[in-house]
């Protein structure tokens, strides 16, 4: 084995691990909120929030794993798509606030789909509680972008726009079907629910397209 191969070996087992470490977190936490929902309310939420549900749950569960691998870099640099702990180290505060904010996101969003009138969370109190929630995580995703460098930065906005982009085909062709009667329009929750999916799915669009999901 020559020593160009035998180094290829260790770089994508570090690519490896975050794809399946990723995978493993979708399907967990999509289990145990659909354990959780069937298990406490039956029949009586629909598709919509049972999806919402879910996809907050993602949220959060992406959170854990970026906040423990930012708090402890030792064990960051395993599955985290950075290049040794000292990187995790550098970037620890950008880290931890999108971590926090993607918390604070995902939790306003399960909240949101356990609202009255389906759910047993009072209407009020799930606004006020979400509102507050998801105005916290943009302030602190503010602070993330302010403390990433440029390439970080430039990533964000660009994530940003393909998110933007994504949201008016897939949300405005929805609707654009639905003015004609050729499909039942969009609930509120799933317009919500779709904002938070293209976000996540931009992230990911853009730092492959950058090559940044690559160890070089």
């Amino acid at each position: 084995m020559t020593e160009a191969s035998s180094n290829e070996i260790p770089l994508k087992r570090k690519m490896v691990i975050p794809l399946i470490s990723g995978a493993v977190a979708g399907v967990v936490s999509a289990a145990a909120v659909m354990t959780f929902m069937d298990a406490n309310f039956d029949d009586t939420l629909s598709a919509s929030r049972m999806i919402a549900a879910v996809v907050g749950g993602l949220y959060m569960m992406i959170a854990i794993g970026v906040g423990v691998g930012a708090a402890s870099p030792a064990l960051g640099e395993k599955y985290l798509n950075t290049e040794d702990a000292d990187e995790i180290r550098e970037m620890r505060a950008v880290l931890l606030y999108s971590a926090i904010a993607m918390t604070l996101w995902g939790a306003a969003l399960v909240l949101l789909a356990l609202a009255a009138p389906a759910g047993p969370v009072p209407a009020q109190v799930a606004l006020i509680i979400a509102t507050a929630m998801m105005a916290i995580g943009a302030w602190l995703g503010w602070k993330s972008h302010k403390a990433s460098d440029e390439l970080y930065s430039r990533v964000n906005i660009e994530a940003t726009a393909v998110a933007y982009f994504a949201t008016i085909v897939i949300g405005g062709g929805w609707m654009m079907l639905a003015h004609l009667e050729l499909a039942d329009a969009m609930a509120p929750l799933d317009w919500l629910t779709m904002f938070y999916v293209t976000g996540l799915a931009a992230t990911f669009i853009v730092t492959g397209r950058r090559g940044m999901l690559k160890v070089a």
